[in-house]
């Protein structure tokens, strides 16, 4: 009779919820709903009145409220790191469509609000940012929809982005290293069957953590 395999484990950087970063500065204790009040209206603040300065100022401010809360400035920059690629491609288009000042604008805007998120993400708990999202899901419920799952469905797929961006940037060197770079097949598959175990072992890690128990 053949034993029956176990489920191979979740590797670290596989983890559904990434960690936050260890601390017990003002900002780890300062509520959920507040620090994403605060990141909403900056993010607004930034958008309306595209100013690169106002930009590097956001940035900065981060970079500052991040080390008096012990997150270390390398740990929020990493984010642009695992999506630079992506970074590259908005400056490029807005290069083709648009003069340098006007791409630097834009570029300056996604970077602040980026950083701003990632640096909610390193300083409150996954379980306070569901219940926040929640919240504000709450009005989906008229319509027969659980605020519950989709808050929970779109931390999720926040948590995600890192873990593929970086299974990207793997695939794009392994290319590389056997002189493929320009195969196309050779690029996606590897991201393409990554992604699927990575959903095979969300899913898992959900079902264990009781989905269907989330609340309406």
């Amino acid at each position: 009779m053949s034993r029956r395999r176990r489920p191979r484990p979740l590797r670290a950087r596989d983890q559904v919820f990434g960690r936050t970063a260890p601390g017990n500065g003002i900002l780890h204790r300062t509520p959920a709903w507040a620090k994403v009040a605060v990141l909403a209206a900056v993010t607004v603040t930034v958008l309306i009145l595209r100013s690169p300065t106002v930009s590097l100022g956001v940035v900065v401010a981060v970079l500052l409220l991040g080390a008096a809360a012990g997150v270390p400035p390398v740990k929020v920059l990493r984010l642009l790191r695992r999506i630079w690629l992506l970074l590259a491609a908005v400056l490029a288009a807005q290069l083709l469509f648009n003069d340098l000042a006007g791409a630097g604008e834009v570029l300056s805007r996604i970077i602040a609000c980026l950083l701003g998120a990632q640096l909610l993400i390193l300083t409150t708990r996954p379980h306070d940012l569901l219940g926040v999202f929640r919240t504000l899901v709450l009005p989906l419920r008229w319509v027969g929809l659980s605020p519950g799952r989709i808050a929970l469905a779109g931390l999720v797929m926040l948590r995600a982005i890192p873990y593929l961006a970086d299974l990207a940037h793997l695939a794009h060197r392994q290319t590389q290293a056997r002189g493929l770079e320009h195969s196309i097949r050779a690029r996606t598959v590897p991201l393409l069957t990554g992604s699927v175990d990575y959903a095979r072992d969300t899913g898992r890690a959900l079902a264990a953590r009781g989905i269907d128990q989330v609340r309406r």
